[in-house]
């Protein structure tokens, strides 16, 4: 599992203009059942777009195509123009469930893996590659635990080095499945804020997370699924009524406070209609 998601694909250039994620009538069936159902939507370079939806809607299937690690049983993906195998413009950060923390390697090494589509075969990294992979720990905070073992990481810092490893790749699009699970308040907010300052860096990213309420703040983009498109837009046009009704069915609930209408998802996440 390890290999799989630390190792890049090759580098592909890529146009000023070219769209993001580019999905065109994808679909995924699993035994029988279809996990995403003829879904199209274009993503435009250097938006951040929270990727919402019921446990069981399709969240960690897409990320799994996006990243070429899923073939789609119908329709086209692409990524800036390539098939998502061929980008190494990409990067996946999994859920923490899919990685073995006992790998023996350190944040360093993981962080110097997003290097190596860069490299090829048969070099080693050299003094540029060093002081990215430097500049990466700093930018996320890590630069005191560069030598530390992976399993040795909070759940937070985990996270942040995936994240490193992205900047050192030099990545133009992020997939991050479910970070937030399981960290604490301060954590959340750590990672929220790295995210904040990446717009710079003009990088796309989306994020699957349950808690609407921070997909609604933080956001420019909500893509709203339950094995379907059900939305996609700007908060105020896809966190509606009829909408989230829609994606969250009779697990939707509704309470009336001081600040307008507030609407509860199936994981305790939350949004002002």
């Amino acid at each position: 599992m390890l290999k799989r998601i630390f190792n890049p694909s090759p580098a592909h250039a890529h146009g000023q203009r070219s769209v993001a994620v580019d999905l065109r009538k994808l679909s995924v069936r699993f035994d029988g059942h279809l996990a995403l159902e003829d879904i199209s939507l274009q993503v435009e370079p250097g938006l951040r777009v929270a990727v919402v939806g019921p446990n069981g809607a399709g969240k960690s299937t897409l990320f799994n195509v996006l990243a070429g690690l899923l073939l789609p049983s119908a329709g086209q993906v692409r990524i800036y123009g390539h098939a998502p195998a061929q980008h190494h413009c990409l990067a996946y950060v999994p859920q923490s469930s899919q990685v073995d923390w006992t790998f023996p390697v350190s944040v360093r090494d993981v962080v110097m893996m997003g290097r190596s589509g860069h490299l090829g075969l048969l070099r080693w990294p050299g003094a540029e590659d060093r002081r990215l992979v430097d500049e990466s720990l700093a930018r996320v905070g890590l630069a005191g635990l560069a030598r530390r073992q992976i399993g040795q990481l909070s759940g937070g810092q985990r996270q942040r080095m995936f994240i490193a490893r992205a900047l050192a790749q030099g990545a133009n699009l992020l997939l991050l499945d479910e970070p937030l699970a399981g960290l604490d308040i301060p954590s959340q907010e750590q990672i929220v804020n790295i995210l904040d300052e990446l717009r710079a860096l003009s990088i796309s990213v989306l994020f699957a997370t349950h808690d609407l309420g921070l997909a609604a703040e933080r956001f420019d983009r909500i893509l709203l699924l339950n094995r379907r498109l059900v939305a996609y837009g700007s908060p105020e046009q896809v966190f509606s009524g009829e909408h989230l009704t829609a994606a969250y069915g009779g697990h939707m609930q509704a309470i009336e406070t001081k600040d307008g209408r507030l609407l509860l998802g199936d994981s305790g996440g939350h949004a002002h209609a």
